[in-house]
């Protein structure tokens, strides 16, 4: 008689408590370090003297530069040899050390250059391409911590709300640190290296501190002649890029119209300080209650829900009063359902790399984010624009003049339908999505079937 052994059954690695906490740390440094930099055009044109209108046309190239550029990076970053720490937690450190020097540098080149607006170019747009070779591979780490589903769903909300705490204390603290330091370009220059060694010593940590489990079932890596079928030939890249830019497009309209909403709709500009926290304490929930809710009905259902609450909070300013509390309360609503989105990315991504690799035999971590920061970059531009055009169609005057009913309307469609009917539209792309949770699941074990059948 022959006798035949039940299968075994593979338990997934998970990462422990300890793990988890080191992940917080080092997206926690990536996002100060990051946010560091949201405050460049305050210092170049009230520290170092810089005309808005050449810092402006600064931020723009250097971002249309920079996003350029991500596809090619995510590329170098999927090619990288792996060393005794994996694929990306080398390069993470490295990256990160590169992009602190840089933006400390930021703050000191336009100080100390011939010309100030020379030293800011050459800083800024160095910094943009050292930021990208941290932060790819740390976004590549989730699908390759661990292959769980659940613990890929507790790193997601851990990075999404992270993300959102970091720049909630940049955003907090900065002018109050600045002050402390004495104010002028050394109180800038104090501020950008405090915050950036706090950063690189948390991303240290967190490099020794997780471990990479989920190692290709291939050792081949794609070649340039294969990007076409890989993230082409089906549905799932185009749709969640697609689905990525007009969320990006419509969270880079609200962004534009805030100041000019409260100050002339609203009609007091004190409540744009109050919009920050009432959006933040939502966006934190919504990043933490949203990955729990895919874990039980899946990615896609949890993303389509948390972009239509979202839409919900946008559309319903159109309809309140000038009220201040009312209008508050309706970005609080907004403010959950984009925090649940941001904490999805990480989460959608992972799924997808696994998908790719089950589909065409390539891990992709690298080139897949970095399309979604493409995706990100070019969104947070067209928004912006949107603002700029719908307001002057509708008759906006610059100078600080009082504004004429018509343009006061164009402000109220630039802050709530604008977004609103861009957001409905990314809802209506992602719905064609083709990775369900049953999809998904099948991947991911079918991967962890072949990677124990190849050890």
């Amino acid at each position: 008689m022959t006798s035949t052994l039940p299968p075994v059954r593979r338990t997934p690695a998970v990462p422990g408590i300890g793990e988890k906490f080191a992940y917080f740390g080092g997206v926690l440094g990536a996002s100060v370090m990051g946010g560091v930099t949201g405050f460049l055009m305050l210092y170049l044109t009230e520290a170092v003297g810089v005309g808005a209108a050449a810092v402006g046309t600064l931020l723009l190239v250097a971002r249309i530069v920079d996003g350029v550029g991500d596809p090619v990076m995510g590329y170098i970053v999927d090619h990288l040899p792996t060393t005794k720490r994996g694929r990306f937690r080398s390069y993470v450190l490295v990256g990160a050390v590169l992009c602190a020097l840089c933006a400390v540098a930021m703050f000191v080149a336009p100080a100390w250059f011939p010309s100030a607006l020379a030293g800011a170019w050459i800083a800024y747009l160095l910094w943009g391409v050292v930021f990208d070779f941290m932060q790819i591979p740390l976004a590549s780490l989730v699908p390759s911590i661990t292959d769980d589903p659940k613990s890929r769903g507790h790193l997601a909300g851990i990075g999404g709300f992270t993300t959102l705490i970091g720049a909630a204390i940049v955003t907090g603290v900065t002018l109050p640190m600045v002050g402390a330091f004495g104010g002028g370009t050394r109180g800038w220059l104090m501020y950008a290296t405090v915050f950036c060694l706090a950063g690189l010593a948390l991303v240290v940590i967190m490099v020794l501190g997780v471990r990479e489990r989920v190692v290709p079932v291939s050792p081949e890596r794609y070649r340039l002649a294969d990007v076409r079928r890989v993230f082409f030939s089906g549905r799932a890249v185009p749709i969640l890029l697609l689905a990525k830019v007009c969320v990006q497009v419509a969270s880079g309209s609200l962004t534009a119209a805030l100041p000019y909403f409260f100050l002339y709709y609203v009609g007091d500009q004190k409540y744009m300080s109050m919009v920050a926290l009432v959006m933040a304490v939502p966006m934190v929930i919504g990043a933490v209650v949203v990955p729990a809710l895919a874990r039980r009905i899946g990615s896609k259902p949890s993303y389509m829900v948390s972009l239509g609450v979202a839409i919900a909070g946008l559309a319903l300013i159109y309809v309140m009063p000038a009220n201040p509390a009312l209008v508050l309360s309706c970005f609080g609503v907004a403010g959950f359902g984009l925090g649940g989105s941001v904490a999805l990315n990480l989460l959608l991504l992972a799924e997808l790399t696994d998908y790719t690799e089950w589909k065409h035999g390539y891990r992709t971590e690298g080139s897949l984010n970095a399309m979604t920061s493409f995706a990100t970059k070019a969104g947070g531009g067209v928004g912006g624009g949107l603002v700029a055009y719908v307001m002057a169609l509708t008759g906006f005057q610059s100078g600080g003049v009082a504004q004429n009913e018509g343009a006061i309307h164009g402000i109220l469609l630039a802050q709530s339908v604008v977004p609103a009917v861009i957001g409905i539209l990314g809802v209506l792309a992602f719905a064609a999505y083709p990775i369900t949770r049953a999809v998904a699941a099948r991947a991911t074990a079918e991967l962890a079937e072949r990677r124990t059948a190849t050890a």
